[in-house]
């Protein structure tokens, strides 16, 4: 195996009780007379997921330690891969052969009260799993994972909401469930005890995407139809959610539903007049620090502002670029202080929120781009902390990027070709998450 090139300090440890393969790191009390925020990141880096191309395997990389800790092989190869709210589990997504399973990163916190102890341990792939048709679109809160399951018309098999908390996935316990009479291509939002999703009419339909979404309530397992909002969403592809506000994607504009308490209410952002032919916010992002969500049509992308009802171009191309870059993924970071873009040129883009101007841009790819294999591409990761990862399949590497420094702070060499990368470990502050 090839030398790694992380050059991270390793965390004094202590033994636990209870067997050797469990590690305590111990961590400084909490000063509770400081009420500055430090943001302080976890002592332990962190894990990767890492699906091989073209290969039913993945591996859990440790970066503290720079090795390859466990491989799995799994029924075909990942179409996915996710990290649950608290970053401990990682979700692999093998959607043809109707398969979800989670790992464990073994990466965990035993709170103290006035501190945190990082427990480290093996990573386990664990008895939660499902085996629901065609697993699709992945979405968070706080503390929920939600998959949409699209189901299959040839087999007439109807689409299917399953949404797992952290305590369902370490006791292999059901979670609730929305079951559909028709399958679907759509999109769910959880919200505490309800859920935003979306409906399709089989009956008037001119394709798989819905056109309507529902709110419904949990009760011993199972969601219940609440209301269906008068505002429709014709060709509905794409979702998020802040703090308060859930956005879907339309061809006709965005739909914007609130929640007040336990009351929700619905409005339609047109598209702009810029918008011509089939173009149409099909991808729509948010965070819980962001009134702001950004939607992405026609391989653009948009700040989508709700309270003055607009969808204004975000200008985040550097013109002077030789080739003109395409975006391969994207997401906040940092907070919700930056959105971060990933382009076909091996480029991380840094946009600053509050105004989605270019904070900079950092070249995490240096190899030879031409070389890149076929059907591979870069993927992204990112992480609660000031660190993301970038996959390289040319040099078969996972390049690190420090967010606070704007550069290359690490890079990690694998033993196959990179596709789809999640970072999983300890999130830290406290709360911390993702969507």
């Amino acid at each position: 195996m090839s030398p790694l090139l992380f050059a991270f300090a390793i965390p004094a440890v202590l033994t636990g009780c209870g067997g050797g393969d469990t590690k305590i790191v111990e961590r400084d009390p909490i000063p509770i007379e400081d009420d500055h925020d430090h943001d302080d990141e976890p002592t332990h880096q962190g894990r990767l997921l890492v699906a091989i191309k073209d290969q039913p395997k993945v591996g859990i990389w440790d970066i503290t330690g720079a090795t390859l800790l466990e491989e799995y092989t799994l029924t075909e190869p990942a179409s996915a891969l996710y990290a649950s709210p608290s970053y401990r589990y990682g979700f692999v997504i093998q959607r043809l052969a109707n398969r979800v399973n989670v790992i464990d990163s073994g990466l965990s916190q035993e709170d103290h009260g006035d501190h945190k102890d990082d427990i480290i341990e093996a990573p386990r792939w664990l008895a939660f799993g499902t085996d629901k048709t065609r697993p699709t679109h992945f979405t968070l809160t706080e503390t929920q994972s939600v998959i949409f399951y699209d189901g299959n018309g040839d087999t007439t098999t109807p689409a299917q909401v399953g949404v797992y908390t952290e305590d369902n996935i370490k006791n292999n316990t059901a979670g609730n469930s929305l079951e559909y009479t028709t399958h679907m291509h759509g999109a769910a939002q959880a919200r505490g005890d309800y859920l935003l999703s979306t409906i399709r009419d089989p009956l008037t339909a001119t394709s798989t995407l819905p056109d309507k979404v529902g709110l419904y309530k949990a009760s011993n397992g199972i969601y219940a139809e609440q209301q269906v909002f008068s505002e429709t969403c014709p060709g509905l592809h794409g979702s998020a959610q802040n703090k308060t506000q859930i956005a879907f994607g339309c061809t006709d504009g965005v739909l914007v539903i609130t929640q007040t308490g336990d009351s929700f209410s619905a409005k339609k952002i047109a598209n702009p007049t810029s918008f011509t032919g089939a173009t149409r916010v099909g991808t729509v992002l948010g965070d819980e620090h962001r009134t702001e969500f950004v939607g992405i049509a026609a391989g653009q992308f948009f700040a989508i502002n709700t309270s003055a009802g607009t969808i204004t171009p975000i200008n985040w191309v550097d013109t002077s670029s030789t080739t003109i870059p395409t975006a391969l993924a994207y997401g906040f970071a940092d907070d919700g202080e930056l959105f971060v873009i990933l382009d076909n040129q091996g480029k991380i883009n840094l946009l600053n929120t509050n105004n989605w101007s270019i904070s900079t841009r950092i070249q995490a790819i240096t190899s030879n781009i031409t070389a890149l294999p076929a059907g591979s591409r870069f993927e992204l990761a990112l992480t609660p902390g000031h660190k993301i990862y970038v996959s390289d399949p040319i040099a078969n590497q996972i390049k690190q990027i420090d967010l606070e420094t704007a550069k290359v702070s690490g890079s990690l060499q694998l033993t196959g070709t990179p596709a789809k990368i999640a970072w999983i470990g300890i999130a830290e502050p406290a709360g911390n998450h993702h969507h």
